[in-house]
């Protein structure tokens, strides 16, 4: 029986430390320079604010808090200050995962 235990747990410690965690489960806070993307309403198949930073689309999850004057068609250039959580997720029937942060203060450039 021992002699069967052992190779058990050793290969439940190898697989174990063999997985690794696809999100940081500390979120933290950054100031960047953005371009903010008013894609519609989600009642009509849009997806509300993203914001891109560098090449990477990010969801915005506090559409709420970003003021009306957002919601225009053109992108806008904004410095924000957000809390990127690090946790990608399938937003807006999309096809591709998305990192999703939270907008905490928000200006035009």
């Amino acid at each position: 029986m021992r002699h069967l235990f052992l190779p058990l747990l050793a290969s439940i410690v190898f697989l174990c430390a063999g997985c690794k965690k696809e999100a940081s489960d500390n979120p933290n806070i950054e100031t960047v320079d953005a371009t903010l993307h008013w894609t519609g309403e989600f009642a009509v198949d849009g997806c509300g604010f993203t914001l891109e930073i560098g090449n990477t689309t990010h969801k915005v999850i506090n559409d709420d808090f970003i003021p009306d004057s957002f919601k225009d068609n053109t992108p806008v250039e904004v410095e924000a200050k957000i809390v990127n959580y690090h946790t990608l997720g399938r937003y807006c029937r999309s096809a591709l995962d998305i990192n999703k942060v939270k907008v905490l203060e928000l200006r035009k450039r």
